[in-house]
């Protein structure tokens, strides 16, 4: 299928959202990505010129796609997607995936932590819960390196107009590295079932195998645990 780009902003210092209009519509879930192929890179890359992005906006926005993604230097793919001019059509396949929230989950309590760009699935899952009004208890944990935080403002105004969705914004550069005491502490004012808990866990992969082994530290079984790792970011 093909999307013709209409819009990118700066999220963040380094990270980008670009939104794209596809042919025609598209049904996807909330948390799958698709394949994204550029028509030609201007600058070398040994991965080529084809990646895959989850879709940070929700199946409840319709009309337009976001991915959105950290733009770095070492990366010709990303300078060249920074660089497309509007109106420019790139070649998109999916939708495909099954790290999604499941709409029957209203019995558990979903408790999210993100590491840096790992907040997009989570953007995604968040927004289609509000505006399909299921009411499902969510609460984040997002870990960053600064106090920059992706869809930060979005997430703050969202807590205000929903009392079963709570955010945490953890800022390693001042506080450390995010571990299983301060999982617990942050937790700690939501007064929550431990054993009701699916937890779910997306980053670069040394930040979710920190996490499973916090988690661990934790006394949560493997089994309560969804993880996905983003690597080349």
């Amino acid at each position: 299928m093909r999307f013709t780009l209409v819009k990118k902003i700066d999220e963040s210092r380094g990270t980008k959202s670009f939104f794209f209009k596809p042919e025609k519509p598209v049904s996807y879930l909330p948390g799958q990505y698709y394949y994204f192929t550029l028509p030609k890179l201007d600058f070398p890359d040994p991965r080529g010129n084809t990646r895959h992005f989850t879709i940070s906006t929700s199946p409840t926005e319709k009309g337009l796609f976001r991915f959105t993604t950290r733009i770095r230097e070492e990366s010709g793919f990303k300078k060249t997607l920074d660089n497309l001019p509007m109106g420019i059509i790139i070649d998109g396949e999916g939708p495909t995936g099954t790290y999604i929230l499941d709409e029957a989950e209203k019995d558990n309590v979903h408790i999210f932590i993100a590491g840096g760009i790992g907040i997009t699935p989570f953007r995604s899952f968040i927004k289609y819960n509000i505006d399909k009004n299921l009411k499902i208890p969510t609460y984040l944990i997002y870990s960053n390196s600064d106090s920059d935080f992706v869809f930060g403002k979005e997430l703050r105004s969202w807590q205000k107009e929903n009392n079963f969705f709570k955010v945490e914004f953890f800022d390693s550069s001042k506080f450390g590295h995010l571990n299983y005491l301060k999982i617990n502490e942050l937790i700690g004012n939501w007064s929550l079932v431990i054993g009701n808990l699916i937890w779910w866990v997306v980053g670069p992969p040394a930040f979710v195998d920190a996490m499973e082994d916090n988690l661990s530290k934790l006394k949560i079984s493997s089994s309560q645990i969804l993880t996905e790792k983003f690597t080349g970011y």
